[in-house]
């Protein structure tokens, strides 16, 4: 019995633990090496470091020396599919690395564009007028990696217009990107894949902690007078139908919240169905002698009915969706007691 009960509690909860975990997973797997680069930090690009060395690493630099932009990419923006505009995305520019004596590819986000094209203005002018370049540059910080594609492309048109050698490889630093993805996407997606990961442990942790066995458990220690032997029994006797199982004297489900429900408790048994967003949700309901109420949820109509019908047999209960029931329930108990429990106990 309990062995069984377990199962159908980890069935019931398997599809979303997977879907959940494969979320996870993927998510971690996509964004895990951008954001340990980001959580362990950047390292600072010096004079010394040979750039084929750190292809792939998470690096900052000053770009003291922009010569030229060479590409512009655009973004458009669309509203229920219909675009409303197209603006510039991000900025790509050759510039001159001095230490190594060769032109690197920054790509920056649009709204740095000014920042680069105010430091190519300070380089030109200290070049035309024979003065000392102010100290620093623009600060960018992304992961280090070859220019490939229409991008190289467009770097090696732009090199050869200004008169400079083209370079065997050219490195690129697309600041703000890590791995390919920006930062803020990281960030972001990171956070949600953290947020399924609890989602996933509570539901294991509310799955373990209210176990098949410690509920019997419960239910027994709140019953002395029943014994496990007894339920034992009529679990075994009891009519299986889409993971419930309808005894004698008790009701068994993984779905329902204390996984059994004593048969002579329930005054009424009856089935419906809640919409929820745009999916609906189909339930059979035990309604109690104390005034509580049972549930299990159910992939259709027809099983919750099914179920339902299988307590025709029980005298006390009143079986079926008639309104009626429900009026009487709500409106005069002692009446809806009478109609059927009552007589059927006394009797």
């Amino acid at each position: 019995m309990i062995r069984k009960l377990r199962m159908g509690q980890f069935k019931d909860i398997a599809w979303i633990g997977l879907f959940l975990a494969v979320m996870c997973g993927f998510m971690f797997w996509k964004m895990g090496p951008g954001l340990v680069d980001l959580i362990l930090g950047d390292k600072p690009l010096t004079a010394e470091d040979r750039l084929e060395d750190l292809e792939g690493t998470y690096v900052s630099w000053e770009a003291a020396c922009p010569l030229e932009e060479y590409m512009e990419t655009t973004k458009t923006t669309k509203v229920n599919g219909v675009s409303t505009g197209t603006k510039k995305h991000r900025s790509s520019w050759v510039v001159f690395d001095e230490n190594r004596g060769i032109c690197i590819s920054v790509e920056v986000p649009a709204k740095r564009e000014d920042e680069m094209m105010l430091r190519a203005d300070q380089f030109y002018k200290a070049m035309e007028e024979g003065e000392n370049l102010p100290m620093g540059g623009v600060p960018v910080a992304g992961t280090l990696e070859k220019l490939e594609g229409e991008e190289l492309r467009y770097f090696e048109y732009a090199m050869r217009e200004m008169g400079f050698p083209e370079e065997t490889v050219v490195y690129q630093i697309r600041d703000g990107v890590v791995h390919g993805e920006p930062k803020s996407n990281i960030y972001g997606i990171s956070a949600i894949s953290g947020f399924l990961l609890l989602i996933l442990l509570f539901i294991l942790f509310k799955t373990f902690k209210n176990s098949a066995g410690k509920l019997i458990k419960e239910y027994l220690a709140a019953h002395p007078e029943v014994s496990m032997e007894q339920l034992e029994s009529d679990f075994e006797a009891a009519k299986a139908m889409h993971g419930v199982w309808v005894g004698r004297n008790w009701t068994f489900s993984a779905k329902l919240e204390k996984m059994l429900l004593d048969n002579r408790q329930a005054i009424w048994v009856h089935t419906g169905s809640v919409r929820q967003g745009r999916g609906v949700n189909f339930y059979v309901w035990w309604e109690m002698l104390d005034g509580s109420q049972c549930q299990v949820s159910l992939s259709s109509e027809k099983k919750c009915t099914e179920i339902m019908e299988s307590y025709g047999s029980f005298q006390h209960m009143a079986v079926g969706n008639n309104p009626e029931y429900g009026y009487l329930l709500r409106n005069d108990r002692e009446a809806f007691l009478d109609m059927k429990y009552r007589g059927s106990m006394e009797g």
